[in-house]
């Protein structure tokens, strides 16, 4: 078992956190609560906003979950004729059913009321195989980045510490899976590239630092 924790939610505000909070405080099960600041990820060209983050040891990703439906499936919700779910197709309510990490508990809920409504069978086999292969999708390694990799080892024979953000970036970023597992986000050989174009950033950076000191 783990006794590292890892980003299970990401919250706009501590206040939006709160209910998970309470739940995770009512059953005891260990969990850390903090801030981040934006940060960019030089591969995927994206910037995070500032958030709050609830990070749980990896084994208890999916029984929080569980929690978290079972749960919401039990409190009583008077959701507006107009609320967006009701205008989801099928297909759009099953793909929402596939990726619970990705909506609230509260959505989960009420996609799995509107298509039982609709005729549908939600079964816990049904929704068990679903969010496998789901699983199974989000854990293929990224589409190889040519361009960052191109980029990567010009900036790092230029000696630019741009260079060494993406060779770290292609060689250690992980994706973590909605059942709390950690995999390498790009294919071996694209983290291949990575780690020599971290190397040779760090020696490009080593070069023209010694070249603008003899030339000083």
């Amino acid at each position: 078992m783990s006794s590292v924790v890892i980003a299970y939610q990401k919250f706009p505000t501590p206040e939006a956190a709160q209910p998970l909070l309470t739940l995770l405080d009512a059953q005891q099960i260990a969990y850390e609560a903090y801030h981040t600041r934006p940060r960019f990820n030089a591969v995927l060209g994206t910037t995070s906003a500032e958030q709050f983050v609830v990070s749980l040891l990896p084994e208890d990703f999916t029984r929080v979950r569980q929690l978290e439906e079972s749960q919401a499936a039990n409190v009583p919700s008077n959701f507006p004729s107009d609320y967006y779910l009701f205008k989801f197709t099928n297909p759009e309510l099953w793909e929402l059913l596939s990726q619970p990490d990705a909506w609230s508990s509260h959505d989960v809920a009420l996609a799995t009321h509107v298509l039982r409504e609709r005729g549908e069978d939600v079964s816990d086999h049904i929704l068990q195989n679903l969010r496998a292969l789901n699983t199974e999708n989000l854990a293929a390694p990224n589409p190889r980045p040519t361009a960052w990799i191109v980029a990567g080892y010009l900036l790092a024979l230029a000696g630019g510490v741009f260079g060494l953000g993406i060779g770290w970036s292609l060689w250690r970023y992980r994706k973590t899976l909605p059942d709390g597992r950690q995999v390498p986000g790009f294919a071996p050989a694209d983290r291949a590239h990575g780690r020599r174009i971290l190397w040779l950033g760090v020696a490009g950076v080593v070069f023209w630092v010694a070249v603008r000191m003899l030339a000083g």
